[in-house]
C-alpha cells in the first residue's frame, strides 16, 4: 500500500517486537474508531478518515513503545496536533486527517503527557487504544530454519485455499520452503503472535544487467491468522528492507484470478507488459 502519513519514508525505528511505525500504522488502521476519536470531532469521524481525532492518544502510545518526545503543531484554536520525534526520527501516524494541508513540524512545543491525560475521557480513550493494540501486536523476525516444519504446514494450508486450491502435502511444502531458504541469496521474514508463527515471506535475489532483482517466491499466512494485515505488514517490511539493500526491482508470480492482483496492486505492483510467463508440462 502507499503510505501517506508524514515521515513514513524514514520511520524505520524498531521496537522489541521488530515493528516499525509503518507496521503500527497498519495495525492501528484496524483499531482507530469513533470511540477512540476526540469527542469534539466524533460526529465527523468516518472509516474513510480513520485518523481524525486520534493524534494525542496515538502519539503518546508510540512514545510508550519507542520513547522519544511528543510535540504539538499549534492549530490556532488553542489545540495542538501531536506527533512523535524518536531521536530525530519524526513521524505523524495521524497526519492524513488534514488531507492536502501541509503542517509545519518545526519549532513545535513539547507536549506534556500528564496535562493531556488530566482529561479523564482522553485517558480512557488512550487506555482503550493501548489495550487493543497490545492484544493485536505481532512480532516480525528473520525466518528461522528451526521452524521449517511450521512453514511447510502454513504454506500447505494457505495454498489449499482459494484462489489457488492446490492440494499440497505439508511435507512437500516443507521441502519447497527449505529449497528456497537454502539459496545463498535468500531473504525471509516470519510474523508471529503470542509465540505462534502466523506466516512468512520468502524469496531470493539475482543479478541482472541493470542491478539486482528480487523475486518474492512465497507469501503465506496461516488461514487461522488471515484478515489481520499480516500479509501487508510482511510485504511492506520486505519492500523497505530490500530497498535499503540496494535491490532495484521486485518481482512475483501470482494468480490472475481472485483478490490477489488487487492486493498486490495496492502495494505498488503492476502487471508487466514487457514479459510473459511461458510453461509446459513434462
Amino acid at each position: 500500500m502507499g503510505f501517506q502519513f508524514y515521515g513514513w519514508q524514514t520511520a524505520s525505528v524498531t521496537d522489541d517486537h521488530g515493528l516499525t511505525p509503518r507496521e503500527y500504522y497498519l495495525l492501528l488502521s484496524r483499531l482507530w474508531c469513533a470511540d477512540t476519536c476526540a469527542p469534539r470531532m466524533r460526529g465527523a469521524w468516518t472509516e474513510e478518515n480513520k485518523t481524525l481525532g486520534q493524534c494525542s492518544i496515538t502519539a503518546f502510545l508510540m512514545q510508550d513503545i519507542y520513547g522519544g518526545k511528543v510535540y504539538g503543531v499549534p492549530l490556532g484554536d488553542g489545540n495542538f496536533h501531536c506527533f512523535n520525534d524518536v531521536n530525530g526520527c519524526v513521524f505523524d501516524l495521524t497526519s492524513e486527517q488534514f488531507g492536502s494541508e501541509k503542517l509545519d513540524y518545526t519549532h513545535c512545543p513539547e507536549q506534556d503527557r500528564s496535562q493531556h491525560f488530566a482529561k479523564e475521557e482522553k485517558y480512557e480513550r488512550y487506555l482503550k487504544l493501548r489495550d487493543a493494540l497490545m492484544k493485536a501486536r505481532p512480532r516480525i523476525s528473520p525466518m528461522d530454519p528451526a521452524h521449517i516444519e511450521i512453514y511447510g504446514r502454513i504454506y500447505a494450508a494457505a495454498f489449499q485455499c482459494p484462489p489457488w486450491n492446490d492440494p499440497w502435502d505439508p511435507k512437500d511444502a516443507e521441502k519447497h520452503v527449505r529449497e528456497s531458504m537454502d539459496s545463498a541469496q535468500s531473504y525471509g521474514l516470519e510474523i508471529s503472535m503470542d509465540g505462534e508463527v502466523a506466516g512468512f515471506i520468502l524469496g531470493s535475489s539475482c543479478l541482472f544487467h541493470d542491478g539486482r532483482a528480487f523475486e518474492i517466491q512465497d507469501l503465506a499466512i496461516d488461514p487461522a491468522w488471515q484478515g489481520r494485515k499480516y500479509a501487508s505488514m510482511l510485504l511492506e517490511r520486505c519492500k523497505f528492507d530490500l530497498a535499503a539493500q540496494g535491490i532495484r526491482r521486485l518481482m512475483l508470480i501470482t494468480s490472475g484470478d481472485g483478490f490477489l492482483p488487487e492486493f498486490y496492486a495496492q502495494h505498488g505492483f503492476r502487471r508487466e507488459d514487457e514479459v510473459i510467463l511461458m510453461g509446459m508440462q513434462m
